[in-house]
């Protein structure tokens, strides 16, 4: 299900307007009904925080993508690169995709591949 449809259908169950939502989330009505319709696909992790907040789910709700549409789970980025570019050399497992994915310092994360890389390896050490 594409993310503007799980936003809608979050809301609607809670029987909210989309204003109420832009309330609640602190995001601009004008961008939720970007979200919603389609416009913009790839909000930013505070927002999808934000909106997550005031739906009472996790923001990690909204980053897995339809399978049944053929797409793999949503990755940042950098992420994405590096696992493209590395995954068989530095020997990443989707177990470990899936632990990079949810890691969060103060609502930040690493944002190209080479610090993505700098985290895998360093807690790959640190696990042992």
């Amino acid at each position: 299900m594409p993310l503007g449809e799980r936003i809608r259908k979050l809301r609607t169950a809670l029987g909210w307007s989309p204003g109420r939502l832009a309330k609640e989330s602190g995001v601009s009505r004008a961008y939720l009904w970007q979200l919603e319709t389609g416009g913009k696909n790839r909000p930013s992790l505070e927002i999808l925080e934000k909106l997550a907040g005031a739906l009472g789910v996790r923001a990690s709700e909204f980053m897995d993508l339809d399978a049944a549409q053929g797409n793999d789970k949503w990755m940042p980025p950098g992420l994405a690169e590096l696992v493209e570019m590395k995954r068989e050399c530095l020997g990443i497992t989707d177990g470990d995709i899936e632990v990079l994915q949810g890691i969060h310092f103060r609502g930040n994360r690493p944002k190209d591949p080479d610090d993505w890389e700098l985290l895998f390896l360093f807690l790959k050490k640190w696990a042992r």
